[in-house]
């Protein structure tokens, strides 16, 4: 999965584009350490975690007929605006991705000047880290591109098989996607519809990329959903949330971003 999951768990400073999140010797001096958050809801058992999330669609279905048509027809797509802007995001640690976030935020993300907005988003990841995997392990549904050797932008899905990204569902990149979406929407609703026009893009990427059954990113959407209900009953998530709004009221504005 690119270290996807270990990446927004472990979320710290952005830095070049990287598929790994660990500590590059290009990282400036200034940058945390980086070491697993605690999660807001920590305590509940996998099989709770588990019941978040419906199965993928079932072979011959009529959804996975859906799936298998919206996958031929982004081959339309290769090479296009979105397939450049899915490279683009391959990493959700890329300064892509946490430029395309902070310009729905209007609030530059680092952790220097928000990091109470990033430890709300790391222990929060903790817990989407958890449930991602457990689902992905257990469902072990195989990556749309690996069924017909088919094109994807992300440079790993050619090597052996696609090994390296992992099972499809559900979308981890969709799942953090919409999380990151819904949380920041806590600390500064008044960006709340483009901050879900950024979360929703987010795992539409996905599919333009090819390495996403629209299921997977249906169901990345739901099992994030439902974790962030969840945590948005923690008291620790509350205490935090009261931290980000504060700083964020103070945080600089991204620059260069589009026009809304």
């Amino acid at each position: 999965m690119r270290l996807l999951l270990p990446a927004i768990m472990l979320i710290a400073t952005p830095v070049a584009a990287q598929p790994a999140m660990t500590a590059p010797a290009s990282a400036p001096a200034s940058a945390p350490a980086m070491s697993p958050a605690p999660g807001y809801v920590a305590n509940r058992p996998p099989l709770a975690l588990m019941r978040l999330l419906p199965p993928p669609p079932e072979a011959g279905s009529t959804d996975e007929q859906a799936d298998k048509f919206l996958y031929r027809q982004s081959k339309r797509g290769i090479g296009g605006p979105l397939w450049q802007s899915a490279i683009g995001q391959l990493s959700v640690t890329s300064p892509s991705f946490v430029k395309t976030v902070s310009c729905a935020l209007g609030a530059t993300l680092t952790p220097q000047t928000t990091p109470a907005t990033m430890t709300l988003l790391r222990r929060a990841g903790t817990d989407l880290g958890r449930a991602v995997f457990l689902a992905k392990d257990y469902y072990k549904r195989p990556r749309p591109f690996s069924t017909d050797n088919g094109k994807a932008c992300d440079p790993d899905a050619a090597k052996d098989g696609g090994k390296a990204l992992g099972f499809a569902y559900p979308s981890g990149h969709a799942a953090v996607g919409w999380l990151w979406g819904l949380i920041l929407s806590d600390a500064r609703p008044e960006r709340g519809a483009a901050l879900l026009k950024f979360g929703k893009a987010t795992g539409d990427l996905r599919i333009a990329c090819r390495v996403h059954w629209a299921s997977d990113v249906t169901g990345g959407r739901l099992l994030a959903t439902a974790l962030y209900q969840q945590i948005a009953d923690a008291a620790d998530y509350k205490a935090d949330l009261l931290k980000a709004k504060a700083e964020l009221s103070l945080a600089p504005v991204p620059e260069g971003c589009p026009a809304a």
